[in-house]
């Protein structure tokens, strides 16, 4: 029987592995390896981080979800991946390292976040990115009695050879992986403060290492301009963090930002285990390219979904399970069951809520890849909806068979 191995276990890994338990059966045997024996609904990390939800609300257990569904799952943290001899190296938690062969793999890895390329960082850097980071940044914004807040994200060291197998257009240079985070928490910061009262107290600066935004249509992003300039947020573009200090942070050419407290989308790399694993499986960015079918363009047993993708391009949650979908549905017709194939079309998709005040804007976004379709709509109802969302990922176990008809319901 063929041996299908997922390597992580967020959007990508997650809809990859169901999805294509789904539609194969027992015709494979599905194992998923991940670092943690838990994975999180990271869209509410910001939402832990101004202490509306509880980190334990977002915590799915895989050693047991998993099985529940006819998969096996390994906890273990992927140091290479031998494309050349179908084997996958690990280490356990014991720290034990161990092979293992596969027929077919899916890798879900997710990017690196390069926070060791940030000095100062461990003193003074904050984030929504990870479940510590979160409760660390919850911690810390308890006891903030005012000052200047900085929030923007880090460079993103993009990957460009060999370029993958898709139209050019659906790849577009960003120098940002992904800026959704930072819109959102300016948002929620503006319903936390004002709650505990020190918004008044507040100066908030957003900064971006290019144009702030840039994945949306320049109508969207004159559009939040104006809101920032309404709410008393300034907005500095061009801005490619390189120091975190204990009251200002420094850009790469020198130039500075008052911050008393920094919150930062930490430089995205590419994963270093795909970075030790066989060279040209890799894009020069440790990204691996693939068609339009998540298929690698040097290993076709080899599929590439989410972030790890070199073509998933901005780092989106959407993108992660929009690529993972029709990675299983290519795969399950490989292993003898026909099904229809998903066809791949980037698209911005993501809620920034804030529920302090109730509201959330829908964004909905294709003009970056040469579409025409703009939104981005603020409403209580699209504040429901993420919560409905949240608690839809949580009650299936992280499976995310309807995404495709709620992502833009």
């Amino acid at each position: 029987m063929p041996k299908v191995l997922v390597l992580g276990a967020r959007f990508g890994g997650l809809t990859a592995a169901y999805t294509l338990k789904r539609l194969v059966g027992k015709a494979a045997d599905i194992k998923v390896i991940n670092k943690s024996r838990f994975s999180y609904f990271r869209p509410a990390l910001p939402h832990v981080a101004v202490n509306y939800m509880d980190v334990e609300q977002l915590k799915i257990d895989l050693a047991q979800a998993l099985p529940e569904k006819g998969i096996q799952f390994q906890e273990g943290t992927v140091t290479k991946i031998d494309a050349k001899s179908n084997k996958v190296i690990y280490k356990t938690p014991s720290g034990a390292e161990t092979e293992e062969e596969y027929d077919y793999v899916i890798v879900a890895l997710g990017a690196n976040l390069a926070t060791e390329l940030i000095k100062g960082w461990d003193q003074y850097g904050y984030s929504v990115c990870e479940p510590e980071y979160a409760v660390k940044l919850r911690d810390r914004l308890l006891t903030f009695e005012g000052g200047n807040i900085a929030i923007g994200s880090g460079f993103f060291y993009q990957g460009h050879n060999p370029a993958p197998k898709v139209p050019k257009n659906y790849v577009p240079n960003a120098d940002a992986a992904c800026e959704g985070p930072v819109f959102e928490m300016s948002l929620m910061l503006s319903g936390y403060l004002k709650k505990r009262g020190v918004w008044n107290k507040t100066k908030i600066t957003v900064f971006s290492p290019g144009e702030y935004l840039s994945d949306l249509s320049p109508n969207s992003r004159k559009a939040v301009a104006e809101i920032y300039k309404f709410m008393g947020i300034e907005l500095v573009h061009n801005f490619k963090i390189k120091e975190i200090r204990e009251h200002e942070i420094v850009s790469e050419d020198g130039k500075t930002i008052p911050s008393d407290l920094t919150i930062l989308i930490p430089p995205y790399t590419g994963n270093p285990a795909l970075k030790n694993s066989t060279p040209d499986l890799i894009d020069d960015g440790g990204f691996i390219p693939t068609d339009l079918n998540m298929v690698s363009i040097k290993y076709d047993n080899v599929y590439a979904v989410g972030d790890a993708n070199s073509i998933t391009v901005p780092k989106l949650g959407y993108l992660a399970v929009q690529t993972a979908r029709i990675a299983a549905q290519h795969l399950a017709n490989r292993l003898g069951v026909s099904v229809k194939i998903d066809k791949y079309y980037p698209t911005i998709v993501c809620v920034a809520d804030n529920p302090y005040e109730n509201f959330a804007v829908a964004v909905k976004d294709d003009t970056w890849y040469g579409g025409q379709v703009s939104e981005a709509i603020p409403s209580a109802a699209n504040h429901l909806k993420k919560e409905l969302f949240t608690k839809y990922f949580m009650w299936t176990k992280g499976d995310m068979a309807l995404e495709k008809f709620l992502a833009s319901w």
